[in-house]
């Protein structure tokens, strides 16, 4: 594969403009991520944490449960954020990665299965095998669920999303640590997942579904950019309104993200492919539809940036 360069801007400053709704070119990102020890193979098992009606709510867990399994063998806690904002305080024991390190802008076949190598080799990094009970968390920006869309591709089954983030921890009163996140000198054991193709849509599938009338096409990213240029069609459903704007940012309850959707025509019964610039967004879109039981669900996560710079691909422009 040949991937795009890496481009001069901080990972801070890419993941601000992300999380800031500005149209920022991305690349396929590679980098040293703090080395600890390997979660022995024991998983323990996860439990409904919500009472929001989801139909599936095994994949968002509450501060509580998570609490209570902190020290479980086999449990790998990730803070999904910046390594500064994760030093300045993490829940005990955690992990650390952000974004642009596993990011991928190129849905062809042979940028994916490059991705996924790359992607497979930080994941064996941070301690997580095919075992593992993962949580992943953020900061607010709800951006676990990239994390947890990633694992979800990989067929990953216990991987979850803690719900409210860091903001949940603490309001719980649980300890947080700070400090660097200290590496370990623990050979990390290989990732080998078994990807479910049917989650990730590829640019020719979405450009198929622009005929489908039983498709529908989700922009997550923000009313002003979905004005400036969008995939013909597609509905804005800006990503932060799945969850409740005062912190902690929990998930709303299922009545209320059914009635949203549905609104604008997004309901059970249609295949839905999600996207927004970088299919960071858009993935807790992702994350979202599959609680609510959305059984036809493929996330585009080459999104804008990689139909906008394909010259054979319709554009739309205006609200």
């Amino acid at each position: 594969m040949t991937t795009k360069p890496c481009r001069s801007w901080s990972k801070r400053t890419r993941r601000d403009a992300i999380a800031g709704g500005i149209g920022i070119g991305t690349a396929v990102v590679t980098g040293a991520v703090p080395r600890r020890g390997v979660a022995t193979q024991q998983t323990p098992q996860a439990s409904p944490a919500s009472s929001g009606g989801y139909a599936r709510s095994e994949p968002l867990v509450a501060a509580a449960w998570l609490k209570a399994h902190l020290t479980d063998p086999g449990m790998v806690v990730v803070a999904f954020m910046p390594v500064e904002e994760a030093e300045a305080e993490h829940i005990p024991g955690a992990e650390q990665i952000d974004w642009p390190v596993l990011e991928v802008t190129d849905t062809s076949d042979a940028s994916l299965t490059s991705w996924q190598e790359s992607v497979e080799g930080l994941l064996g990094v941070l301690g997580i095998t095919q075992d593992s009970t993962v949580v992943v968390y953020d900061a607010g920006t709800l951006f676990a669920a990239r994390l947890w869309w990633i694992l979800h591709w990989l067929g990953h089954e216990q991987v979850h999303v803690l719900d409210g983030g860091l903001a949940a921890w603490k309001a719980s009163g649980f300890e947080v640590q700070h400090g660097p996140i200290t590496p370990s000198e623990s050979t990390h054991l290989p990732y080998n997942g078994q990807p479910n193709g049917t989650v990730l849509a590829q640019l020719d599938e979405v450009l198929q579904a622009l005929d489908d009338a039983n498709t529908t096409i989700v922009d997550a990213r923000t009313p002003s950019e979905y004005a400036d240029g969008h995939i013909p069609g597609a509905v804005n459903i800006n990503y932060p309104r799945n969850a409740y704007d005062e912190p902690p940012k929990r998930y709303r309850p299922a009545d209320e993200l059914l009635e949203m959707y549905a609104e604008a025509g997004v309901t059970t019964d249609r295949r839905v492919i999600p996207y927004c610039l970088t299919g960071v967004r858009s993935a807790v879109t992702f994350f979202t539809l599959h609680l609510l039981g959305f059984d036809e669900l493929a996330l585009f996560t080459g999104s804008w940036e990689e139909w906008s710079s394909d010259p054979n691909t319709p554009k739309a422009t205006g609200q």
